[in-house]
């Protein structure tokens, strides 16, 4: 069979999250892995209610075929909520890892360079290497990325375009100062290079006003990616691109040739949820409740682990990003974890060569109760006693 298989096939990498997911189902172990959100606030009764209101006012034309751009209702909303823009900027996609996919159909060709920092989103890695592409890496610290390093890499390797996810990073769930964003703005000017910025966690703060974004900063050169994945539901699978109307109609035309269009009937429903205020009012909601959960997450992490880690309190998101003294290597602990029934995922994974040893991992702390939270950092505590032995 393998010889009808086309070599991306052969070589395309599994998520190691994913993998993990396979693996954590019983009902013992305690999940810090997945970036999930918690299904227990998802406005069932909410959406309910609008999909019945969608379902007594829209015409039967809802569910015909229309053009790949998406609803205007929606696009009109995002344009005014999400970014500086106008809906004609806006392509609504099937989840965000749709406009990766589409980003890479259109601007990559094999052997093409691409810069991600380091760490990066581990299901953006995956989908690079799928399309061949030469991708070269940039240090990430909790200010941003290193902008020396940056220009080097702008002026030597001359990529295609710059991976980011400036605030809330996953998986280290930090964001980048507004100076680094600016100078970043200013190096891809002066070398041409695209900005994509990946904005899945921006709604989601718990002590950090908006900043500005590079469709403000670097309108014509950059590109954004958005989803309603961690604010509403993932299910719904409606995500966006925000692009310079040259760049939209070539995402637009590599859609129609993928999927002809997303499904238009929810993007209608999230369209009324944003015009009526409802969406805004579940955010609220989501943040109080993560809010509590990354507070006991910073107590627990304090009182179990204290000096034998290091890490930031994010500001936003869904991760803390710990970094394990004493030179651990975080995925030979995972096994003691997972003895444990707790899962993590260990930070090599996030980095262009996952081969190399690595003292980090990434928690997350929105799907798992408060009780879960104590308990699973409590198990980590154990696993390192005995991986230490």
């Amino acid at each position: 069979m393998n010889t009808f298989l086309a070599n991306r096939v052969k070589n395309a990498p599994r998520s190691f999250t994913r993998a993990i997911l396979d693996v954590i189902g019983h009902a013992d172990i305690i999940s810090l892995a997945g970036g999930l959100p918690d299904e227990s606030l998802f406005p069932h009764e909410l959406i309910k209610k609008e999909i019945n209101h969608s379902l007594d006012t829209l015409p039967r034309s809802m569910y015909q075929y229309s053009q790949a751009q998406g609803a205007y209702d929606l696009r009109c909303e995002i344009a005014k909520t999400y970014t500086n823009s106008n809906p004609k900027q806006i392509l609504m996609t099937t989840g965000s890892q749709q406009g990766l996919d589409l980003l890479c159909k259109s601007f990559i060709n094999t052997g093409d360079t691409l810069i991600v920092e380091a760490p990066s989103y581990l299901a953006a890695l995956n989908l690079f290497a799928l399309y061949d592409a030469n991708i070269e890496e940039v240090t990430l610290t909790c200010n941003g990325v290193d902008t020396v390093q940056l220009e080097e890499l702008f002026k030597t390797k001359k990529p295609k375009f710059f991976y980011a996810i400036p605030t809330f990073q996953n998986p280290t769930g930090w964001s980048w100062s507004e100076e680094c964003k600016r100078e970043v703005a200013r190096l891809a000017e002066k070398y041409k290079v695209i900005v994509v910025e990946d904005s899945p966690y921006n709604a989601i703060r718990y002590e950090q006003n908006a900043g500005v974004g590079f469709e403000e900063l670097l309108p014509e050169l950059s590109v954004t990616l958005g989803t309603f994945s961690k604010t509403l539901l993932p299910d719904f699978r409606l995500g966006w691109m925000r692009a310079n109307e040259d760049f939209l109609k070539v995402f637009q035309s590599m859609k129609e040739n993928t999927d002809l269009q997303s499904s238009k009937f929810f993007q209608y429903v999230v369209a009324n949820m944003m015009s009526d205020g409802n969406l805004d009012s579940h955010v609220k909601t989501l943040i109080e409740n993560y809010r509590i959960k990354r507070d006991a997450m910073v107590k627990s992490l304090k009182d179990n682990l204290g000096e034998t880690i290091e890490f930031e309190i994010p500001k936003g998101g869904m991760f803390f990003w710990i970094k394990f003294k004493d030179e651990i290597d975080t995925m030979k602990l995972f096994d003691f974890a997972i003895k444990q029934n707790v899962a993590y995922v260990p930070g090599s994974v996030f980095y262009k060569d996952s081969s190399h040893p690595s003292p980090f991992a990434r928690l997350n702390f929105t799907n798992a109760s408060c009780a879960d939270i104590e308990e699973g950092i409590k198990r980590i505590k154990i696993a390192l006693q005995e991986y230490i032995k």
